[in-house]
């Protein structure tokens, strides 16, 4: 299980660092794309072709990036009421139905992928699925992280009743 943690750690460095360097290109490309429309007064007509699937790519990777390190927002008020064991079942629920969820969207995001490889979008004509990609990618990281924020429960309980005894 350590392996796992690690290694989800490990994924989950990559793709922050791809998500701020995509995040820098974006912010450079965005700028030429202003200068060359208001300055030079000839506009790079394929610009959206390339910053919005750059910006779906940032928001969904980003999104992963702030699962794993518990950087979404989560109202536990209500939970904290209880027990710690009844607090552990409820994470348990909430990581199991992630992971379902996370399963779902990824199965859809492949069909979606599928779906439209031969669909040509924009002025490049380029098809879709460069950015329609992002979905089950960022969606199956979000299931792996989930299996391993899940077990983490089971090891969390073990290492606490080794101190206990």
């Amino acid at each position: 299980m350590l392996f796992l943690t690690r290694f989800c750690d490990w994924i989950n460095n990559q793709v922050a660092r791809l998500t701020a360097s995509v995040l820098f290109l974006m912010l450079i490309f965005s700028a030429c794309a202003i200068f060359f429309r208001y300055v030079m007064g000839n506009a790079i007509n394929w610009a959206e072709d390339v910053i919005l699937p750059a910006f779906v790519w940032v928001a969904l990777l980003g999104t992963t990036v702030a699962f794993r390190v518990k950087g979404h927002i989560r109202v536990d008020s209500f939970v904290n009421l209880f027990s710690d064991y009844v607090q552990k079942q409820v994470n348990r629920l909430i990581y199991v139905t992630i992971i379902a969820f996370s399963a779902y969207l990824t199965i859809q995001g492949c069909k979606v992928v599928l779906a439209t490889r031969s669909m040509p979008w924009g002025i490049l004509q380029l098809p879709p699925t460069y950015f329609y990609v992002a979905f089950p990618i960022s969606f199956f990281l979000i299931f792996l992280y989930g299996i391993d924020d899940f077990l983490k429960t089971f090891r969390e309980l073990d290492i606490n009743s080794k101190h206990s005894s």
